[in-house]
């Protein structure tokens, strides 16, 4: 009996050994694995792409791995080698059908390759497993938006909202997309600004009406404006466009002309804008104003953020002049609801804003964009049955007159707009 146990361990330990440096194998080969793949992924997102493939090569030659099959397909769509991605990525499929993130580097991929409608079919496959799922509901509405689908896209961004009523990406692009669908926008605004008796003036009212458009290029509007101020009454007629720079990147431009002492004889504007990652939003610009008597050059800059419901900005005007240089900022708030045409906004002003028409009074428009102005505004927007849009807003302000003299005004502005 004790030479059987005996021949028995005899027998037993060594595939006791070999299965135990089996196990310590591959426990050492999996560590190894893990650490090429962090090292191929950080050469793939320092640019180092064409080194990342063959670490990634390496390492699939040693057995299968599904995240370094992604990452090698993925670094080929970077490098715009689709093709090659294309037969990684079914490679990947025909291990899982299932995998989400394969579908999700498919959808891209397509999508850069401007193959929309196969794009698409890569996001509605991952949908059918997950339907809520809100980043392949984002990523379907950009596709549809490109393909011109716009009513789709926006039905698809309004699903989103509905499941995460504070997701700020799909809140933005829901406020772009939509203009799209409706083409067409006619807007009445009036404007009426009150002075204490200190001003001596009689109020300022302003009434525009504008037509805007948009179009492949951008929206385009054109605008006619006429005030009454110092007991005159004048016209000036304005066109402003947003041309589409690029898929992150948008530009404002805008001209104004007046043969009236109350406005500017000429209005310039010039803005860049441009979507930063994590639903940031900035912005440099120019405005040049043409008086009678002399012209004046003011630059701007805005940086905002999407948080939750929220929409943060900060926006300031620079007036370099001969006196000195004048400096204005204006910190907006607005919180949206249900929809990105419904929301409540605070605007805590310091100094005069060139955008802004009842700054714009000829003949001492020049000296009074250099005020030491305090300014709080109101706003609300509305809209109501999907086609009308109302939009009121009130303001408070102070003007120093003179070294800690400042007199005030209140401003009630309206408008309604109409889309078809």
């Amino acid at each position: 009996m004790n030479r059987l146990k005996s021949n028995i361990r005899l027998k037993l330990f060594p595939r006791l050994f070999l299965l135990a440096a089996v196990l310590l194998l591959n426990g050492v080969w999996l560590s190894v694995s893990a650490q090429s793949y962090e090292e191929a992924r950080s050469l793939a997102l320092s640019g180092e792409r064409a080194k990342a493939r063959q670490l990634c090569r390496a390492i699939l030659a040693q057995g299968y791995n599904s995240d370094v099959a992604l990452l090698l397909g993925r670094t080929y769509a970077w490098d715009g080698m689709y093709d090659s991605t294309r037969i990684v990525l079914n490679l990947v499929l025909a291990q899982n059908a299932d995998n989400m993130e394969a579908l999700d580097a498919f959808a891209d991929v397509e999508y850069w390759s401007e193959n929309y409608e196969k794009a698409i079919e890569y996001c509605d496959m991952a949908l059918k497993k997950d339907s809520t799922n809100e980043d392949f509901l984002f990523k379907k509405a950009r596709i549809l938006h490109s393909s011109e689908k716009y009513e789709e896209a926006v039905l698809t961004l309004e699903k989103i909202i509905r499941i995460n009523s504070s997701n700020p990406e799909a809140i933005k692009k829901l406020k772009e997309f939509r203009l799209d669908v409706m083409k067409n926008r006619i807007r009445l605004n009036y404007t009426i600004d009150q002075f204490d008796k200190s001003f001596n003036r009689d109020p300022w009212q302003v009434v525009a009406l504008s037509y805007g458009r948009k179009t492949k290029l951008g929206t385009v509007i054109a605008r006619v404006n006429v005030a009454k101020r110092f007991g005159n009454t004048g016209l000036q007629y304005e066109m402003d466009a947003y041309p589409k720079i690029s898929e992150n990147n948008y530009g404002y431009l805008n001209y104004g002309f007046s043969q009236s002492s109350v406005f500017p004889e000429n209005r310039i504007g010039a803005e860049w804008y441009h979507n930063f990652p994590k639903a940031f939003e900035g912005s440099v610009g120019i405005r040049t104003l043409f008086f009678s008597s002399s012209d004046v050059t003011i630059y701007t800059a805005t940086l905002g953020k999407y948080i939750s419901n929220y929409w943060i900005s900060l926006r300031s005007f620079v007036t370099p002049g001969s006196d000195g240089t004048s400096v204005s900022g204006f910190l907006q708030m607005r919180r949206y609801f249900s929809d990105p045409e419904n929301y409540i906004g605070l605007r805590l002003g310091y100094g005069v804003s060139p955008d802004e028409n009842q700054n714009l009074v000829n003949p001492d428009a020049s000296s009074r964009l250099k005020l030491k102005t305090r300014s709080v505004r109101l706003e609300f927007n509305h809209l109501i049955n999907h086609v009308w849009i109302i939009n009121p807003y009130v303001a408070w302000g102070g003007e120093e007159l003179q070294p800690g003299n400042y007199s005030g005004y209140y401003t009630f502005d309206i408008s309604i707009t109409r889309l078809f």
